[in-house]
């Protein structure tokens, strides 16, 4: 039995990365804080350290689930637009071989293209707008990012005159 042929438009498997049980994995605070072991000493207790923030942890691991199930929205609309685009094409493909047979090739393919390019700008200015808000998010954070990074140097600072 013949398999068809893959579909040269099936983004699922991109998609999967996408998928939020998936990134919420990659945020599990025990696999992330693994970075910061020292193997031939401890500089100080892990395990206590995330018993203190689990609940940040959960919360940055549902924040962090919400942004990947927003992204993939974004991917799946992206698909929405570009089905859109080439269903139109292709209506009018049946359109044109109905009415006026198959001397219509030429316009038809133009017409195929037409819609693809459409759609692919139009996907890529979602991309575009999706970034720039991101962009916009991390600069308006930038002073708390600056503000805690300054009180995690005091706190150290503190504890190593008290040492």
């Amino acid at each position: 039995m013949a398999q068809a042929p893959k579909n040269p438009f099936d983004m699922s498997q991109m998609f999967a990365m996408f998928e939020p049980d998936r990134m919420k994995q990659m945020w599990n605070p025990q696999a992330m804080m693994q970075m910061f072991q020292q193997p031939q000493a401890q500089m100080f207790d892990m395990e206590q350290v995330i018993r203190a923030n689990q609940r940040n942890f959960e919360a940055m691991s549902e924040a962090n689930q919400s942004a990947a199930e927003a992204y993939k929205d974004l991917l799946d609309k992206q698909m929405e637009i570009f089905e859109k685009m080439t269903h139109a094409a292709r209506q009018q493909y049946e359109w044109a071989d109905e009415n006026a047979g198959p001397d219509a090739m030429k316009s038809r393919t133009a017409a195929m293209n037409e819609a693809v390019e459409e759609s692919l700008t139009l996907m890529r200015k979602m991309a575009d707008n999706a970034r720039e808000a991101n962009e916009e998010a991390y600069r308006s954070m930038t002073s708390q990012i600056e503000e805690s990074v300054s009180k995690v140097e005091q706190t150290a600072k503190k504890a190593a005159k008290k040492s």
